[in-house]
């Protein structure tokens, strides 16, 4: 009897041993397989980043490139396409220019740029004028100043307007216009006192100026750029206030 009670005994943690022994591999699977899970997860979280060093996709940098490419509002025509003499050669290149709206304006430009030369306003003056006569003007008021002399010019007429010549050269167009009028001009000193010149009082004149436009600008105002006489004397830098 005690034999079978102790073999009985030896069954029984027989099996209980062969339970464990089952148990503990399929812990070991639920572990390892836990484990992959959260493998799997962490490579796809890895691998799903962008880092910053990824490569574009050709049409995207297409796309990207054709944003950052300026957009030009007025293109430049080719070179030499408008070059001509005359007012059907700047008609070809500025459709939009009209000779009766020019010579109106260039009646204004005259007597805005006479009254601000004598009244020394660089700023109105660097509206109207090229670099280079901008740079004489500004050295004639300068010395003026310095002689403390002031000088008044009034166009008490202007009696004739003509355009000379016209040429579109690298689609930049030139206007000579021919001015004829009547002006009074006098010299003061720093004391109020007329200085007597010949080239004082009223006086019939001729001036020739020329007038540039880059037509591939959008600003539709000319410039003026040479001052001269008939006699092609010319008055960019006029040491006598001229």
């Amino acid at each position: 009897m005690l034999d079978i009670v102790t073999d009985s005994t030896h069954i029984s943690r027989y099996h209980i041993s062969m339970a464990w022994g089952n148990t503990v591999p399929f812990v070991d699977i639920l572990i390892f397989a836990f484990i992959a899970v959260l493998l799997v997860l962490r490579l796809r979280s890895v691998l799903g980043q962008k880092t910053g060093y990824e490569e574009q996709s050709p049409a995207r940098d297409a796309d990207n490139n054709a944003d950052k490419q300026p957009v030009q509002l007025h293109p430049k025509a080719s070179s030499g396409a408008n070059d001509g003499h005359g007012i059907d050669a700047l008609r070809r290149a500025d459709r939009s220019f009209s000779e009766k709206e020019f010579v109106e304006g260039a009646k204004a430009a005259f007597q805005m740029i006479l009254v601000a030369y004598a009244e020394g306003e660089l700023t109105q003056l660097k509206r109207l004028l090229g670099y280079d006569l901008l740079q004489s003007f500004t050295q004639s008021v300068q010395q003026r100043a310095r002689d403390k002399e002031s000088l008044s010019i009034s166009v008490d007429e202007i009696r004739q307007v003509s355009i000379l010549n016209v040429q579109v050269f690298d689609n930049v167009a030139s206007i000579t216009v021919d001015f004829h009028s009547v002006q009074t001009r006098t010299i003061m000193d720093e004391d109020g006192n007329v200085i007597d010149d010949e080239d004082t009082g009223q006086q019939e004149l001729v001036d020739i100026w020329t007038f540039e436009r880059d037509l591939t600008l959008g600003d539709p105002n000319w410039r003026l750029v040479e001052t001269e006489t008939p006699e092609t004397e010319t008055l960019d830098a006029p040491d006598n206030d001229n």
